[in-house]
């Protein structure tokens, strides 16, 4: 068993006002512009959506702390039911959207929900009571219907589409919520402080300690070396300990001595040396002279195992490597100097190093310390250890200039794609013709009375016709009309004539008929003797039709027929191909499925969004990493680029599903480095598993 975590709540920020007032404004943002994506809306309609979410809002962040008979009775009745007792379908119904969109939605907001605990000092607030949380969304849906006075089955049929699409979309606001919060310095409570009943119940009934599955590998990594030291104290074990003397195992003489120490080891250049793979020597606490009994000696090691990790990262480039190495001990030191350091997810330090790794995502592995974006990171890491001795508002200075960095390099591969865009209009217009001319003549070929040998041509010939048909002219013209009755005759002309004015009929429709196909075997260029073949099964076909006869047997019925129009052989299975398309100095890779035909339809993904840095697999196992500059609403195609790349690629979203799901692919500007780091470090630290189990 793992000493106990501490019971301190986090420190909510001193502008914790302004941050909850900024918050709402940008969530209620992005609730509207969700809403009008799913449907558009009047204005008036979409301003009571958004007063009504922003109310539940106000509601909840003003709702002073609450005893727990309070909880169980008033607040529950008031908060869950969303609409009056006349209507209890409407009530139920939003019950379960609201309980819906918590399940699809349960790891994002649980980040969130934390955040909000610290930024309202509330461990008492409970997860189904999120300011941002589906409730919120519910509210506002209910004003929404009655705006639109919608009727009792209206309204059940809006809250039915929006809660598909909610559940598909609304986790990618979540995720803009928690970098928005993480930005303006609200860290995460630690769950074991929270005291709402659900969470605390729901805990006693698993019989683990609440939420430790969940807390800041950081800190339980500290947790576990703390386990580690024989013979210490009780409360050695509480991850969040006072930096300095008034409550450390370690002397205030001592304690100075160690900062003097860093402080000599930060004049000195050190670690000037270098460990195993060229990184900066790791500093532990044996090498600064910490007792090993001492909370500080715990901090020292825990930090220098995540260095380790960091060291070790594949993902990042040497020369970042070697910036972020440089400031492990100005980060070290606010270790020391912060309580909060191991529990505070959003602290300066910490956010430092990661916006350096955000920062750095998508540069080649291979990139040397002269490319500007490498030599800017160093250029801040210096001015960092120039600059910090106990204040950590030069942290926060440096990660707006990381921002700056940031946005520049987003702004660069945005401008890249942009070139691209009209490539892709044409490429997605090709999409559509091979769309829409399969989808023609697959209602053809599903007519029972269609000979396997006519539908094999038209499969591998007649829609290709069609294809440039719908390239040059459209569906809604007399052109296209006339190249797809043609096939309609073509049936027509093959079934027995048993009348004779059907017979005279044929003959006065084979001449323009044959005319229209020729026309159209001669545009896509089908080989002589293809057309010859084809033209003569025609004509054995309609002979026996004016004859009054079935047609001769085909394939099916053991008739050697030519190759060339013989059935279709059944489609290869569906696999990634990757192919080049250069257009002038553009050069476009495309990674798309080959093999078969694909799903036609709207393609809907929540996996990644626009702006997310992917990491992803090229084909040969070549590693890319680029920017998420467009995603197609129809296909779900994306377009990637990279300032460093002399390419786009397009990607097919089912691809990038598969990799995402085998663990090929990541989202790379979503990780943090810090937390990555740690979690590796916990791992392999002893009694990591105790942590885990306590």
């Amino acid at each position: 068993m793992a000493p106990p975590v501490s019971n301190e709540i986090l420190q909510a920020p001193d502008d914790a006002w302004e941050i909850l007032r900024d918050c709402r404004v940008f969530f209620l943002k992005q609730l509207a512009r969700l809403l009008q994506e799913a449907e558009p809306f009047p204005e008036e309609p979409l301003r009571a959506f958004v007063k009504a979410a922003g109310a539940y809002f106000d509601d909840i962040v003003s709702t002073e702390k609450r005893s727990r008979f309070d909880q169980l009775g008033k607040l529950t009745a008031s908060r869950i039911s969303l609409v009056g007792e006349d209507d209890l379908e409407l009530d139920i119904r939003l019950g379960s959207f609201v309980a819906q969109l918590l399940e699809t939605n349960s790891g994002e907001l649980w980040r969130v929900y934390l955040r909000f605990v610290t930024l309202l000092g509330r461990p008492d607030l409970s997860p189904s009571d999120n300011p941002v949380g589906p409730k919120a969304v519910a509210k506002g849906l209910v004003a929404l219907c009655t705006a639109l006075d919608d009727d009792h089955e209206r309204a059940l049929d809006r809250i039915a589409r929006l809660e598909d699409y909610f559940g598909e979309f609304l986790p990618g606001v979540y995720l803009a919520l928690n970098d928005f919060l993480v930005g303006r310095g609200v860290s995460a409570a630690q769950p074991a402080i929270v005291t709402a009943p659900d969470v605390v119940d729901r805990s006693a009934e698993s019989g683990a300690t609440p939420g430790m599955l969940a807390i800041d590998p950081a800190a339980a990594l500290q947790q576990s070396l703390l386990g580690q030291h024989a013979g210490a104290p009780q409360g050695a074990g509480q991850v969040a300990w006072t930096g300095g003397a008034a409550a450390s195992l370690v002397a205030q003489a001592m304690f100075g001595r160690l900062l003097a120490r860093l402080d000599d080891l930060e004049r000195a250049g050190s670690p000037a040396g270098e460990g195993k793979g060229g990184a900066p020597r790791l500093l532990n606490a044996t090498e600064l002279g910490v007792p090993s009994g001492a909370p500080e000696a715990a901090a020292i090691d825990a930090l220098a195992m995540i260095f380790e990790a960091i060291f070790e990262s594949p993902a990042l480039p040497d020369a970042i490597k070697s910036a972020l190495g440089s400031l492990q001990i100005p980060t070290l030191k606010a270790a020391m100097q912060d309580s909060t350091f191991f529990t505070a997810d959003a602290h300066p330090a910490r956010q430092l190093l990661d916006k350096m790794a955000r920062a750095a995502v998508g540069l080649p592995f291979d990139v040397t310390s002269r490319h500007p974006l490498c030599a800017s990171i160093q250029q801040i890491a210096s001015r960092v250890r120039a600059e910090f001795a106990s204040d950590t508002q030069v942290f926060l200075k440096h990660v707006a200039e990381l921002d700056k960095l940031i946005a520049e390099r987003d702004s660069a591969a945005a401008q890249a794609a942009a070139a691209y865009r009209p490539l892709l209009q044409r490429l997605e217009k090709s999409d559509q013709a091979d769309a829409r001319s399969r989808e023609a003549i697959d209602q053809f070929c599903m007519n029972p009375e269609m000979p396997a040998e006519i539908a094999g041509f038209l499969r591998e010939h007649w829609q290709r016709v069609l294809r440039q048909v719908w390239l040059e002219h459209g569906d809604d013209t007399p052109q296209w009309q006339e190249n797809t009755l043609v096939i309609d005759n073509l049936l027509w002309s093959i079934r027995p004539k048993i009348e004779l004015e059907e017979r005279k009929q044929l003959a006065r429709v084979l001449p323009q008929m044959l005319q229209v196909l020729a026309a159209g075997m001669q545009r896509v260029s089908v080989p002589d003797a293809t057309r010859a073949e084809f033209l003569d099964t025609c004509f054995a076909l309609q002979t026996a039709a004016m004859r009054g006869a079935s047609r001769p047997p085909a394939v099916d019925d053991e008739v050697p027929a030519s190759p060339e129009i013989a059935a279709p052989r059944p489609a290869a299975s569906v696999h990634p191909s990757v192919s080049e398309l250069k257009v002038g100095s553009q050069l476009l890779k495309i990674f798309d499925l080959a093999g078969g035909p694909r799903t036609p339809g709207r393609y809907r993904q929540s996996q990644v969004r626009s702006g997310d840095w992917l990491t992803f697999c090229l084909a040969d196992d070549q590693v890319l990493c680029g920017r998420i500059c467009s995603i197609n609403k129809g296909n779900g195609k994306l377009l990637l680029a990279n300032p460093d790349w002399a390419f786009a690629v397009l990607l097919h979203p089912s691809i990038m599903d598969g990799q995402l799901k085998d663990g090929q692919a990541r989202v790379s500007s979503r990780v943090s480095l810090f937390n990555a780091a740690a979690e590796q470090a916990l791992q392999r630290a002893p009694g990591a598993e105790q942590v885990r189990q306590s």
